[in-house]
């Protein structure tokens, strides 16, 4: 006989079946909840396609039928075993499938194309994921060192599969593991007391078909780390200088040379959410003869200006700074690509008087 391939887990077999050697076929009994066929039954494919027809209240299909049947409620199976929100619409596709292939049909209804193989591999991706992910969770960030937390990182790099985009059932897996990913980052504490990082990433996220909301920040801890950082000192400074001197009040906006309003902080958390932003000031002097300041730094969040991070990012950033300038720097990118993390306007937003920096 000559040689086949199961077309679920693509092994070669040279038996008798149609559509799944020995090993598969008796898993998909244990997976679609079938008594095992006993031995007096002599095709046990054809007896698990006859069970999937009568689970599906389909009787007297024919032969043809009910092997296409069978494969659409095997990748079925497996697309609600993944529980991704973004696969509902496929599900949703396939069912409808599904529900066409009747007695008196004349086609078999294909409004999705797939092969159980690819769901297959899909499904065990998502398997490896979840396993890693459990132990990804019970890392203790700040305990671990950078080969360690990197290694952690790497070992999911698997999802960030650029070739996978084409499909779009691939698509809405990898599209899912790399938005759970993400979340992780966030929740979990792999942005380690970066707040405004966090912030901006969680903001970023979003599941297929939406966009994310533009954000103001006025967020007093935020503020704080703005106001005390040694690039905010010098560009209040140099705009003090450049535009206050002998004057009462003075206004910095877009109508002033760009390279007024830029400002690009030195490390920490402001140096990994902020990467070309642009900061205007309302300033006027109180009674004290004292600048008092409205600020509002704005930025566009993009994943992919992270690019550049390890060429300015501060020498003396903690033990995790390689990691956030280049692995997830990759990452990120892909993720873009992906439409996961989505572009979107900021504006932090704060007072402050001389004195206070």
């Amino acid at each position: 006989m000559d040689e086949k391939r199961c077309i679920l887990c693509n092994k070669p077999y040279n038996y008798k079946y149609e559509m799944f050697g020995r090993g598969c076929l008796d898993n998909l009994y244990d997976l679609l909840g079938f008594s095992k066929s006993p031995r007096i039954i002599w095709n046990k494919e054809l007896n698990l396609c006859t069970k999937i027809a009568w689970k599906n209240h389909k009787f007297f299909l024919n032969k043809k039928k009910k092997y296409a049947l069978a494969q659409k409620y095997i990748a079925l199976t497996y697309l609600n075993m993944m529980n991704y929100e973004a696969l509902n619409d496929i599900k949703e596709q396939i069912s409808n499938d599904i529900k066409k292939i009747k007695v008196f049909s004349e086609n078999i209804v294909e409004t999705v194309s797939f092969s159980l193989n690819e769901i297959y591999k899909l499904y065990n991706y998502t398997q490896k994921f979840n396993e890693i992910l459990k132990e990804v969770k019970k890392v203790i960030w700040e305990e671990v060192d950078e080969k360690v937390a990197e290694g952690f990182i790497k070992s999911l790099s698997f999802i960030f599969d650029e070739t996978k985009k084409a499909n779009p059932i691939s698509y809405a897996v990898f599209y899912s593991m790399q938005y759970t990913f993400w979340q992780i980052v966030v929740v979990g504490g792999i942005l380690n007391n970066k707040k405004l990082s966090s912030m901006l990433l969680f903001n970023s996220l979003s599941i297929i078909g939406k966009k994310p909301n533009d954000l103001v920040i006025e967020d007093d801890e935020i503020t704080g780390l703005i106001i005390k950082s040694e690039a905010f000192k010098e560009r209040i400074n140099q705009l003090i200088k450049k535009y206050g001197e002998n004057k009462e009040e003075f206004i910095v906006n877009n109508e002033v040379p760009k390279e007024d309003v830029l400002i690009r902080f030195e490390g920490g958390d402001l140096l990994y959410a902020l990467h070309n932003a642009t900061m205007y000031v309302k300033a006027k002097k109180d009674k004290e003869n004292k600048w008092n300041f409205e600020i509002e730094i704005n930025d566009t969040y993009d994943f992919t200006d992270f690019k550049d991070l390890k060429e300015y990012a501060d020498a003396k950033e903690g033990k995790l700074r390689d990691i956030f300038s280049s692995t997830l720097n990759n990452l990120g990118v892909v993720s873009s690509e992906y439409g996961v993390i989505k572009t979107y306007n900021l504006k932090i937003k704060f007072k402050t008087k001389e004195g206070e920096f």
